[in-house]
């Protein structure tokens, strides 16, 4: 019986830092896309279809009806700011100046400073309206571990020591950087006034609402959050879209219409996919499997592409981006394990899909010893 000679054909699979540079050029061109599409043409397109300017327009409206109702009923004092810790800033002074002034108007240049009992926001807050004038003292007494004040029994009995009267009034009137307040009065802001409102008043309001006439604080803050909700949510709906559509086009598309199912990077390094054992190209059924699981690795920059927007802290805080970027992370890092560990320097989706990735020379070699022998 004549025997049969076999040949055996060597064919040897891309090295792996060639590996690692194909599946990196393939994310980073989807990235690129998904980060012009998300800054050029998604997000401001999202903007308008549902109108985001009305509805920051509206939270603003709402954030100014809040802050009127404690301004309204004395809780603070509006500023020349807009915001609610610049309106909170100027009470502290209006409320320093009304312990350490005698006067009711001690200066034409800020006539709301002075011993007006109007300016004493704490006491209008626990007594005037909460009609505690026990819990009033209490905080008092809590706040004066640095001996400023003379407290006695009455609410009408607190009062400044003289040594510190003088000091700080005249700090009042004269320095107007709070970056150059001298330690008297850093203490009195920081130890005194922001206990006494953020810990006390605030905390009491977020606690239990403060309601006048049917407004609510607390109904006007949720109104907010609802609004601003809704608006990280059109961002990261956004950023989902942008990345959807990159992938489609470097994962799915261009493999599909390519006669040899190569993504961009392929074809610029020229490597061909093959199936194992058979070694036949892949088609199209491999394209759509391969293409979930670089979805998945699509996903890790998802996070990076509102940050011309937003800035990194803000995008940090937009819902499901750093949850969705850290299991694509960490789907990328056992990937790049497998190309380092696997014989064939494969990746995690060639071992899943039985699949390698040879140079296309190799391949042509192949053929052309096939037909030639």
């Amino acid at each position: 019986m004549e025997e049969v000679e076999q040949k055996v054909f060597e064919l040897h699979p891309l090295s792996k830092w060639k590996r690692i540079l194909l599946s990196l050029g393939d994310f980073f061109i989807c990235f690129i896309i998904s980060f012009a599409l998300f800054n050029l043409a998604i997000f401001p397109l999202a903007k308008v279809i549902c109108n985001t300017q009305a509805m920051s327009e509206n939270a603003e409206k709402l954030e100014d009806k809040a802050d009127d109702l404690l301004i309204n009923n004395g809780i603070i004092f509006r500023s020349g700011g807009t915001t609610f810790e610049a309106h909170v800033n100027y009470t502290f002074k209006v409320f320093l100046s009304y312990y350490a002034f005698d006067e009711e108007m001690p200066s034409t240049a800020n006539p709301q400073y002075g011993h007006k009992i109007e300016n004493e926001v704490i006491r209008t807050y626990f007594i005037n309206i909460k009609d505690n004038e026990p819990l009033y003292l209490q905080y008092f007494n809590e706040v004066n571990f640095d001996g400023m004040f003379i407290i006695g029994d009455t609410a009408s009995s607190v009062t400044l020591k003289s040594e510190y009267k003088d000091l700080l009034s005249a700090e009042l009137l004269e320095v107007t950087d709070e970056s150059k307040y001298s330690t008297n009065m850093t203490n009195f802001r920081d130890h005194v006034f922001a206990r006494l409102f953020y810990l006390d008043i605030y905390k009491d309001i977020q606690k239990n609402d403060f309601k006048v006439n049917g407004e609510s604080y607390l109904g006007y803050l949720e109104e907010v959050k609802n609004i601003m909700v809704a608006l990280q949510w059109v961002a990261t709906a956004s950023a989902l879209i942008s990345v959807l559509l990159g992938w489609a086009v470097v994962y799915l598309v261009y493999p599909l219409i390519n006669s040899s199912r190569h993504t961009i990077t392929m074809s610029i390094m020229k490597v061909d996919k093959l199936k194992v054992p058979s070694l036949q190209m892949i088609n199209r059924k491999n394209v759509l499997l391969q293409s979930f699981y670089y979805f998945v690795l699509a996903l890790s920059p998802l996070v990076m592409l509102p940050v011309l927007f937003f800035g990194i802290a803000y995008s940090l805080n937009l819902p499901l981006l750093v949850v969705f970027s850290a299991i694509s992370l960490g789907l990328a890092i056992i990937s790049l394990f497998v190309i380092l560990f696997n014989q064939y320097n494969r990746s995690g989706s060639d071992v899943l899909t039985n699949t390698v990735i040879v140079p296309t020379s190799e391949l042509d070699n192949l053929y052309l010893e096939q037909h030639n022998g």
